[in-house]
């Protein structure tokens, strides 16, 4: 697939940033966030139009304490992309998505240099494709999707591990699973929860097949903003994303690896995050700095090798398909772009709103052992056509 770059240009705000806002003070949690771009894919199929955003503003950090916001402007790139639209929607490879985005997911910019950048790519006649990459620094997905809501409303109106690793895209039916998935515990388990249940007992599996003696961890992301006792504005710029951790001991049997089990120990750790650490959040009973500690113990368990981590995003009912009409109707396709370091696991809502879309990249071991998993098999497809 080639790209050409045909235009570039620089999106600066109407007027000056008002000064007492010169200066964006990052929290913690924006600190203790990677330094890479989060990013996203867009793809419309039989568009003609590739008109640019409408104010958009760029930002600059400085020592990763602060935003210095000095209207520098957002860059927006005009890209030709020389091959059908079905190659990409008919056989999705994670390597050709990231050509659709402006600049590279790690690249060091996201900390000191451009926060912002859209590229927009024309597949001839065929389609356009978005790719709207936003420094971690200063939003997550919740921020992002709130970005993209804004910027078509406007629009309407007028360090990291790189292992060699390898990503999969799975799609899934969650009516099939989650009727596998109740318990006394949890009698009614979220689609999301039962889904990654059972990609987690999968990829632990997967995992034991390589090293039986090590322990399984999953992380995952939670959005702190409904979870407040006073819950903020979906509009509130910045990272506010806290993490629970279940975990399988390098012993467990395949009975304790059990899908009713695993969704029950989630929610379980979900349900004692939420209780304990949520309301000392926002009554100032946790300092930064216990934050920070605690961050750091789980990076160095991490590093150590000693658990098989897995990291989990969720991207589900953030209204990204809802979000992103620019005139040119929903998306026909909204895509995780990848990431380039291993044991990441990404659940996307697909967008008839009831399949499950995920983004799974591991080892190329464990990944080899994963695509032999047949009970896996037996509830994904494994890269389906997205144009049906």
């Amino acid at each position: 697939m080639s790209v050409e770059v045909v235009a570039e240009d620089t999106i600066r705000p109407s007027s000056p940033t008002p000064y007492q806002l010169k200066n964006f003070k990052f929290s913690v949690f924006d600190q203790l966030s990677p330094i890479l771009y989060t990013s996203v894919l867009f793809f419309y199929i039989s568009s003609t139009s590739t008109s640019s955003p409408h104010q958009l503003s760029r930002l600059n950090i400085r020592d990763n304490l602060y935003i210095d916001c000095d209207d520098s402007g957002a860059e927006f790139i005009e890209a030709k992309i020389y091959c059908p639209l079905s190659h990409i929607l008919d056989r999705p490879c994670p390597a050709l998505l990231l050509k659709l985005l402006p600049i590279d997911i790690e690249s060091p910019e996201a900390s000191t240099g451009r926060l912002l950048l859209v590229q927009a790519n024309t597949f001839g006649c065929d389609g356009l494709a978005v790719g709207v990459c936003i420094s971690h620094k200063i939003a997550d997905t919740s921020t992002l999707s709130t970005f993209i809501k804004g910027w078509s409303t406007a629009a309407l109106l007028g360090e990291v591990n790189a292992e060699r690793c390898t990503t999969r895209r799975y799609v899934l039916n969650p009516t099939e699973i989650t009727p596998l998935a109740p318990s006394e515990a949890v009698p009614e388990p979220t689609r999301v929860e039962a889904v990654l249940g059972l990609m987690w007992r999968c990829v632990a599996r997967a995992s034991k097949k390589n090293d039986p003696r090590r322990r399984s961890l999953l992380s995952q992301a939670v959005n702190l903003r409904v979870r407040l006792p006073e819950p903020l504005l979906e509009t509130m710029l910045g990272n506010l994303v806290g993490v629970f951790k279940v975990e399988i001991a390098p012993w467990a049997e395949e009975s304790k690896m059990d899908l009713k089990k695993l969704v029950s120990h989630m929610r379980e750790a979900k349900r004692a995050y939420s209780k304990n650490f949520t309301p000392r959040l926002s009554g100032g009973g946790v300092s930064c700095m216990r934050i920070v500690e605690a961050a750091t113990k789980y990076s160095m368990l991490i590093n150590s090798g000693a658990v098989d981590f897995l990291s989990c995003s969720s991207w589900c009912s953030f209204g990204l398909y809802e979000a992103a009409d620019f005139g040119w109707g929903r998306p026909a396709w909204v895509s995780f772009a990848g990431v380039e370091y291993k044991n990441v696991i990404v659940p996307v809502d697909a967008r008839d709103g009831d399949t499950l879309e995920v983004w799974m990249t591991l080892s190329q071991a464990d990944m080899d052992a994963l695509d032999a998993d047949e009970e896996l098999l037996r509830f994904a497809r494994v890269n389906p056509s997205v144009s049906g």
